[in-house]
């Protein structure tokens, strides 16, 4: 027998063992019987989740932010924190934790301290100690100090508490952003909401504190053993307002084994987040480590993790970005490995499925070794897959740093009714297989008889044996199959050599195996060969049952999960050669003919007929190379009987065939036809036809009929408002740029829809860039595709502002004078539009290909312009390559996507004030005016006694008159 695993040259026989394990939903955390604890209604019950060991008691702790206290009912909503005993509590309860703040809505704090407890949200984030009986950090973020309400000052400093381990007694109080005699809201720590993330380590108290010095945020770390706090060092991170620093946190030996450090993300700085690592160097923290997001709005460095994947004795740090987007925030993790003295590699970036809005890395988590081989494993969280209804993916550290294929897939639909369990793992077994075979395989003799039949075969032995920690003495079941030929059969191929099992050929033996620890279990078997073909062995190990005689635990064990493959040994074997002469010297002769029927480009089928003879010795691994142009796509080959002829596809333009394999007989002729076969044509045959008219079309995610599933928006956002009074926060403000810029996102697909490859094509995008002809530009654009290359001219000063200086009058003006709606067209004469150029790679039929860009805005630019309504309208086209023909009556070649940029007609308060003031003003000289006008045309020189007089006397001359009779 051949010793096993040994690699020879030549020709031979290739024999596989593989632990085939399915990866779909679970590998070793048991999804069969998950412990569901629940919490009250509209509580938040699960926001923060926390394991808790003391005293042989394994607890699971449970943040509800927005829950009502037993222990406060005075206060409205401050949140609560739950213990839940994982075992001997067959109900699942929970109890509510006292923290021992008292029932009352407020109470003195400090010299110019008066906490408020309201809707403060305790439990919003949760934290262990890390040692043996830890103490417990719990936080308050929204927690605010009212001391100086008067002055319409409420300061949100945020409150976090020390639970001592057995979950009671008294709790140590830590407000880290409270300062005496420091009233002012957003200036230095007034509106700090320390606490929204934490972490804690064996000493130290690490708080994120995302909203001092006006949103530019900071951390708060607190030494418990010298009872200080370590300050960060200004200078080290650049102030920009609302960059969210410490919106997340986490600790680790990211410089030195012995030394601890501190990680902080800032998920808006410069509009696509970073991520920094901060040492203690006496009383300040200094930065040692910075990374960027590579695309805007990802949200890069709003979640992290720091846990050593390699064990190497240093911290490895993960950073999520849960809006990374391709179509719309599928999010992502890159993984960053610790190289020592402050150094971090960027090793991997973990994606999870990719799925749409599955906002993948929303929350990360060391989870120990739950597989048992000595590395850390983490989970991470996309709790919007599946439209909204979450996952969690389990990765494996290793010794390269992680395994990029995850291990698990927790799904929210399967675990009803959610996420809210505690995963218990199984006991992980590793199997050792080994094949063992002949040191060589005579054809030409045959070994076996059945009958008259006269048979090639030979012998071959499986053996399997199991090993672990923590696992069962025995296993009662473990099944397995052997495979004959298995890439074959994987490329719907039939195999090459057979076994007998109950005097019928198959491919595939269903084996059991009892095994005890340790030791060596040893099958054999017989295997036929067909004639003229190779040999490929294969052992899955499919499943595990229960152990015999009641020794395996609760948990049933499990086969150990190698990197999202298969685990894998091989042996190999040669033929035997037969030949005539020492020098086993082959004459191969090759002939052909092409077939065409009518003129090229009327064919549909070219057929071509080979013959291959051998007049020498057996020529062993005997091969037909085809080389042929990228016009013409290779279809298949037919053979009429079995000639032990195989063709394989290397690449679009190179076709391999394998003729009498493993040698091709002296003596011997085949004929081979590379066409569809007729019945004048030879026994073999395979066809190539010219590439027709590749039909490409360009569609926007949500416009191309049949895509699926659709996308909702080819513009994100496909409106938005911009004016002086929308606050600055809204929009993208970049390092030294003054600039208010809005991001804009639009997505174009190209899909060849066939018939054939197409070896290429060019997209044309026209984006309006100016208001003006003459007038500058108002964008800034980042362009990224899967493949290919596109080109674009780039705005070296994005950040223009008009130098016309803006008086009260014209403001007043503008505000009066807005007119109605403008429509940049680049398709309009007069137009300033910037093109850019995409020349896209080959596409295989129904391949689509993605270019998407990436808009920054100039809002400074916009304001200038008399419209209310700005409409953008932006347009595409696809131009196939001049080596294809395009199909007519396809998918539509061009598109144009539309946003609008509506301006805010609130006018800010002073205009206001100035609008009222003229008001008066101009009625005023109106009056004036009508007045002057009235005295001028004599209104007030007219004598009014004399008209009185006179208007009496003619009253009283007609009185004298009334004695005579009317009649006369």
């Amino acid at each position: 027998m051949a010793p096993p695993l040994t690699l020879t040259t030549g020709v031979r026989h290739v024999f596989c063992a593989f632990l085939w394990i399915s990866l779909t939903y679970s590998y070793n955390i048991d999804l069969e019987h998950p412990i569901v604890f629940r919490g009250p209604e509209s509580s938040f019950f699960g926001y923060s989740v926390l394991q808790h060991y003391h005293n042989n008691t394994r607890w699971v702790l449970v943040g509800a932010p927005k829950a009502n206290s037993s222990y406060s009912s005075s206060v409205h909503t401050p949140g609560a924190l739950y213990k839940c005993r994982v075992h001997s509590n067959p109900e699942h309860r929970c109890t509510e934790i006292d923290l021992g703040r008292g029932n009352k809505q407020r109470e003195s704090c400090g010299k110019t301290c008066h906490g408020d407890r309201d809707d403060e949200w305790m439990g919003v984030s949760l934290a262990r100690q890390d040692k043996p009986n830890g103490q417990i950090l719990a936080c308050a973020h929204r927690w605010k100090n009212v001391f100086y309400e008067k002055e319409q000052f409420i300061l949100p400093h945020g409150y976090c508490s020390i639970i001592p381990p057995n979950l009671q007694g008294h709790n140590r109080a830590l407000i880290p952003c409270y300062e005496d005699h420091k009233q002012k809201y957003g200036e230095e720590h007034g509106s700090c909401q320390a606490g929204i993330a934490g972490v804690f380590t064996e000493e130290l108290v690490v708080m994120g504190a995302p909203g001092s010095y006006y949103w530019t945020g900071t951390i708060k770390v607190y030494n418990m053993s010298s009872n200080t706090f370590y300050n960060l060092n200004k200078e080290e991170v650049k102030s920009d307002h609302f960059k969210y620093l410490g919106y997340a946190v986490t600790a680790g030996h990211f410089s030195a084994p012995n030394v601890m450090d501190v990680a902080a993300g800032a998920p808006q700085s410069s509009g696509s987040g970073k991520a920094y690592i901060f040492k203690i160097e006496g009383g300040s923290l200094v930065k040692t480590f910075e990374a960027s997001g590579s695309i805007m709005g990802s949200y890069f460095g709003s979640s992290l993790c720091g846990v050593d994947l390699n064990r190497d004795g240093l911290s490895d740090l993960l950073v999520g970005a849960p809006m990374h987007s391709h179509v719309r925030d599928e999010g992502q993790v890159t993984v960053y490995l610790s190289r020592g003295n402050g150094l971090m590699e960027e090793a991997a970036v973990l994606k999870g499925d990719n799925a749409y809005n599955a906002h993948f890395g929303e929350s990360i988590a060391a989870i120990g070794d739950i597989d048992d081989d000595g590395y850390q494993d983490v989970a991470i969280g996309a709790p919007k897959e599946e439209e909204f209804a979450g996952a969690v993916y389990i990765y494996h550290g290793d010794s390269e740093g992680i395994i990029t294929k995850y291990s698990m897939r927790l799904s929210g639909r399967t675990i009803s009714p959610g996420l809210q369990m505690f995963g218990q793992t199984r006991p992980v077994i590793s199997v050792d297989v080994f094949i063992f075979l002949p040191v060589s395989i005579n054809i030409t003799v045959p070994q076996c008889h059945k009958g008259p039949q006269n048979l090639n075969c030979f012998n071959l032995s499986a053996c399997l044996q199991f090993r672990g920690r923590q696992v069962p003495g025995q296993i009662g079941t473990l099944l397995y199959n052997l495979t004959a030929d298995a890439d074959k059969r994987q490329r719907g191929q039939p195999s090459r050599i057979y076994f007998s099992q109950n005097g019928v050929p198959v491919s595939v033996l269903s084996q059991q195996l009892n095994l005890d620890i340790n030791r060596e279990v040893c099958q054999h078997f017989t295997a036929y060969v067909k004639v003229s073909l190779s040999v490929c062995v294969c052992v899955f190990v499919s499943r595990l049952g229960g152990a015999s005689g009641g020794h395996l635990p609760a948990l049933a064990p499990v086969l150990r999960w190698k990197k999202g493959g298969k685990i894998a040994a091989k042996n190999e074997t040669f033929f035997e050669k037969n030949c005539l002469s020492d020098d086993c010297a082959a004459d191969l002769r090759l002939s052909g003919q092409l077939l065409l029927s009518g003129y090229l480009y009327a064919v549909r089928n070219i057929s071509l007929n080979l013959t291959v003879s051998n007049t020498g010795d057996d020529a062993y691994d005997t091969n037909i190379y085809f080389n042929f142009s990228r016009e013409v796509f290779y279809i298949n080959f037919w053979q009429k009987e079995e000639k032990g002829i195989s063709c394989e596809l290397v690449e679009l333009d190179f076709l391999k065939c394998s003729v009498g394999f493993p040698f091709m007989r002296a003596q011997t002729q085949v004929e081979t036809t590379a066409g569809k076969p007729r019945d004048t044509m030879p026994l073999q045959g395979l066809t190539i036809t010219p590439k027709p008219c590749p039909q490409p079309c360009l569609y926007s995610t949500t416009a191309l009929r049949g895509s699926s599933p659709p996308a909702p928006r080819v513009v994100s956002p496909s409106s938005f408002v911009y004016g002086s009074s929308v606050d600055a926060s809204r929009f993208v403000q970049l390092e030294d740029m003054e600039c208010n810029f809005q991001p804009l996102n639009l997505t174009f697909q190209v899909i060849n829809n066939g018939p054939s490859r197409l070896p290429g094509s060019t997209v044309d995008i026209r984006l309006p860039n100016r208001l003006s002809g003459s007038g500058a530009d108002i964008q800034r654009t980042m362009v990224a595709n899967g493949r290919g290359n596109c080109t674009l001219h780039k705005n070296p000063s994005p950040c223009t502002i008009p130098q016309d200086q803006e008086s009260i009058f014209h403001t007043i003006f503008a505000f009066f004078t807005k007119s109605g709606r403008r429509v940049l067209d680049c398709n309009r004469p007069g137009r300033a539009c910037m093109t850019i150029s995409c020349s896209l790679g080959p596409q295989l039929k129904d391949e689509p290909l993605s270019i998407e860009v990436k808009l920054l805005l100039n809002t400074e630019i916009l304001k200038r312009d008399s419209s209310s309504v700005i409409q953008f309208v932006t347009r595409a086209h696809v131009q196939v390559d001049n080596r294809a023909m395009e199909v007519p009556n396809g998918l539509p070649d061009e598109i144009s996507l539309l946003f609008e940029a509506l301006h805010s007609q609130e006018p800010r308060g002073y205009v206001v004030g100035w609008i009222i003031a003229i008001s008066l003003l101009v009625g005023i000289l109106i009056f004036l005016l009508l007045a002057v006008l009235l005295w001028k045309m004599g209104f007030f020189r007219r004598r009014y006694r004399d008209i009185i007089e006179a208007e009496k006397n003619r009253k009283d001359s007609d009185e004298s008159w009334d004695w005579m009779d009317k009649d006369h």
